[in-house]
């Protein structure tokens, strides 16, 4: 079942809060469960009730990427320019594997279980739409799990550490205003090309001036500049990567980006204008909660160190014990590539682990 409703939803990937066909799916499928089932935007939530007084909470997130698919397959996206990239049809698949399985066995269990198709992971707002509805309070959620299927990590194996997991992320945006100036008028310029260049050098530096044991990342994927050749620019555009695993060292980085921006603004008369949009919180798994994961399972795997990619589950590790994992999926293309592919077979570790997950003691 589990891969077949893997190879289902693939063929449907829909962008964030657009996800009405993915949540008509997953209606359909478990329409006739043993549970309280309630829409929340584009995403459902079901709650399999032994009136008791603690819930174990599991997410799978749900939406695709603007990605046009680039894989010959019998389940290939039948949505155009459209692909689960990201592997968010494994996450729904397993968790859909999982509702099936309580929907026979759930009042074997000592808790409450309340299962989350989530929406609009990519976009950074599907997770505070959850926790704004309420339904963790309403449900009395005291440990909530999720996972990502992840390249590179040895196939079929479970993946993860204490606290810091996945770092917070922002993607900051500056642009520099100075004046344009025929090249050999330069000198009645003010070069925004040049300072540019010169923030961009110096900002390198002060990340590289971190102590190398702290886990962080600043990085420049795209500059714009000028509009001829022979004509000084008058305008520069840096889109920025800013992530970290603790605020100090996040409010560090940010706050000397704009005290560099601010002598360069006085040495070459310029203007600088920057935006922060800080997206998704620092994913810290829970120490207390992975101990009693780790105890019940000895056997999973821990990672020396976190990742620096991001995630939305961030901001539920902000509010109440969590604890997140990779699914190890072996060598395959990276994840947001148009080649992305996997296994589905592998899901069937991520269930079985879930499955185990239930006779914790929260």
């Amino acid at each position: 079942m589990i891969g077949r409703y893997r190879e289902d939803l693939h063929q449907i990937p829909e962008l964030g809060y657009e996800e009405f066909e993915t949540q008509k799916y997953i209606l359909n499928t478990i329409k006739n469960y043993k549970c309280e089932i309630k829409k929340i935007k584009t995403g459902v939530v079901c709650f399999f009730d032994n009136k008791n007084e603690k819930t174990m909470a599991f997410r799978a997130d749900m939406d695709g990427l603007p990605i046009v698919e680039d894989n010959i397959l019998s389940y290939k996206s039948k949505h155009k320019g459209k692909m689960h990239a990201c592997g968010h049809d494994g996450h729904m698949a397993t968790l859909l594997e999982l509702a099936r399985f309580l929907n026979d066995n759930y009042q074997n269990y000592d808790k409450n279980f309340l299962l989350i198709f989530q929406p609009s992971e990519e976009s950074n707002v599907g997770a505070s739409s959850i926790v704004d509805s309420g339904i963790l309070k309403e449900k009395k959620v005291k440990a909530l799990f999720g996972f990502h299927v992840w390249p590179g990590l040895e196939e079929g194996k479970i993946f993860s550490r204490p606290k810091e997991l996945m770092a917070k992320s922002a993607e900051v945006n500056i642009e520099i205003y100075g004046k344009s100036a025929h090249v050999a008028n330069s000198e009645f310029g003010h070069d925004a090309l040049m300072v540019a260049c010169y923030y961009l050098k110096d900002i390198y530096e002060m990340e590289q001036g971190i102590d190398n044991s702290i886990f962080r990342l600043l990085k420049c994927g795209k500059m714009e500049s000028g509009s001829i050749r022979n004509i000084i620019s008058d305008f520069s555009k840096l889109d920025i990567t800013m992530r970290a695993y603790d605020l100090n060292t996040f409010n560090f980085m940010k706050n000397k980006l704009q005290e560099i921006a601010k002598l360069y603004e006085q040495k070459y008369l310029v203007k600088f204008k920057i935006d922060i949009n800080e997206g998704y919180p620092v994913l810290n798994n829970d120490e207390d909660l992975f101990q009693k994961v780790l105890k019940l399972i000895p056997d999973l795997n821990i990672l020396d160190k976190p990742v620096l990619q991001s995630e939305d589950f961030g901001l539920y590790t902000t509010m109440l014990p969590c604890v997140f994992f990779f699914l190890g999926l072996g060598d395959t293309f990276p994840l947001h590539n148009p080649k992305f592919e996997f296994d589905s077979l592998l899901l069937k570790y991520a269930a079985a682990h879930f499955k185990k997950l239930l006779e914790l003691k929260i």
